[in-house]
């Protein structure tokens, strides 16, 4: 080969790598693959839960479930609906949710809920008693177009004795943005002190929900105690030393951190507390 042609070779693989960077550079500039293929919405759920309760209470489980959509593309208004249809069966078809905006409470095994601007919801829910340990499957289906559908999994535990402590589940949450509703569960584990009575207090989180009825307390046979800052009859531990109750404030609740106390109401009157945060609206996904 002279080296005419030679060259004319270089210079044609020369341009060709040109084209391929031009090309490459204008492919940056669209939504890859993975991008694109992204989920509409998300789901999640409470780690799992272990079953507590005595009596007629035996074997009740909680779970706060929370909706996250993009905004852009399934946002303000938007229908979606829950399904627990699992964890119907293994409690017995006994599930009850409890809807922050407009507070509402459901029977059965699915509720339907209302996207806020940034296309978030939360629900939380009570189940049981009688209820059957494993895992279950919560899914959330888009009402409307895309009608897309999204799942995850929450493990019901059999009951035991766990370590001592006061845990919100969540610990914090995005608010509702146009009810600014929250729901959480709190679990109060004393190890020891079975059947005991402990009285669970937020006077924060009671005043940060400015609007009456400030909060709404479920214990586990969900009678509904409201318009107070504490449990006026305090839950009572079942024989592994646990109880839990949720805690829903249903509308005007600032940003910012609630301290949450459980007292032992008998010896050695041991006092819990822990902290629930409130968080301002704003997209989750």
């Amino acid at each position: 080969m002279d080296r005419r042609s030679l060259g004319a070779g270089l210079m044609a693989l020369a341009s060709s790598f040109v084209l391929m960077a031009g090309t490459a550079s204008a492919h940056g500039t669209v939504s890859s693959p993975a991008t694109e293929s992204e989920a509409t919405c998300t789901v999640v759920s409470q780690p799992s839960f272990t079953l507590q309760g005595e009596f007629s209470n035996t074997a009740s489980a909680a779970d706060v479930i929370e909706v996250s959509c993009n905004p852009l593309k399934y946002g303000t208004g938007g229908k979606v609906t829950v399904i627990a249809s699992q964890l119907y069966s293994r409690c017995d078809d006994d599930v009850t949710w409890y809807i922050p905006n407009p507070y509402d409470v459901v029977d059965g095994r699915s509720v339907e809920l209302t996207l806020d601007a940034d296309g978030n919801a939360n629900v939380a829910l009570i189940a049981g008693p009688k209820c059957q340990a494993g895992e279950t499957l919560i899914s959330v289906h888009e009402d409307e177009s895309p009608h897309e559908s999204f799942v995850t999994s929450w493990s019901v535990l059999p009951p035991k004795e766990t370590p001592e402590g006061l845990t919100a589940l969540p610990a914090s949450q995005v608010e509702d943005a146009e009810s600014s509703g929250v729901a959480t569960v709190i679990e109060a584990e004393f190890p020891g002190d079975s059947e005991s009575e402990v009285r669970v207090a937020s006077e924060e989180l009671f005043r940060r929900c400015e609007v009456s009825p400030h909060l709404h307390w479920i214990e586990e046979d969900r009678t509904e105690v409201d318009d107070t800052s504490e449990v006026t009859e305090a839950i009572e531990l079942d024989n592994d030393g646990n109880g839990f109750i949720v805690a829903v404030g249903d509308s005007s609740c600032e940003p910012g951190a609630s301290l949450i106390e459980a007292d032992l109401e008998t010896k050695p009157f041991t006092t819990l507390t822990t902290d629930f945060t409130v968080v301002a609206p704003e997209p989750r996904v």
